[in-house]
């Protein structure tokens, strides 16, 4: 972790996206895949805090992504706050990533279907995708 957070000293602009919170996503992204829900949702949360503002797509992403373990910690209405968050993000950016992330949880979201806050969820992302643009 100390080289991800040591400045930069050859003024190169190469790899900067390579920071602390890029790192903390896929140490999440691998809690994730090794069905560790609970270490998941912490490293997502903690890479969105300390993500730039700039980086919506990213954002939206770990929202995504983190949803997806959420689901397991915290149950569908978590799951589907963050998935509607990040579909905002999505549908502001036109990012195929977040919409690859959505979709994901939108499958494991179906199960829930009659939870309110899942049906809007799936309700606004099925009106986005099924949306002429």
């Amino acid at each position: 972790m100390e080289v991800v957070t040591s400045p930069d000293n050859d003024g190169t602009t190469r790899g900067r996206w390579l920071d602390a919170a890029y790192v903390e996503a896929q140490r999440a992204r691998s809690f994730l895949a090794l069905g560790n829900h609970r270490d998941a949702v912490a490293g997502f949360e903690r890479a969105i805090r300390v993500l730039p503002a700039a980086y919506r797509r990213d954002r939206g992403v770990y929202l995504a992504r983190a949803a997806v373990a959420q689901l397991h910690v915290d149950g569908p209405e978590t799951a589907a706050a963050s998935g509607s968050a990040a579909l905002v993000i999505a549908t502001a950016t036109g990012s195929a990533r977040i919409f690859t992330e959505l979709a994901v949880l939108d499958g494991k979201l179906q199960r829930w279907a009659s939870v309110t806050e899942v049906a809007e969820f799936r309700a606004s992302l099925d009106n986005v995708m099924l949306h002429d643009v």
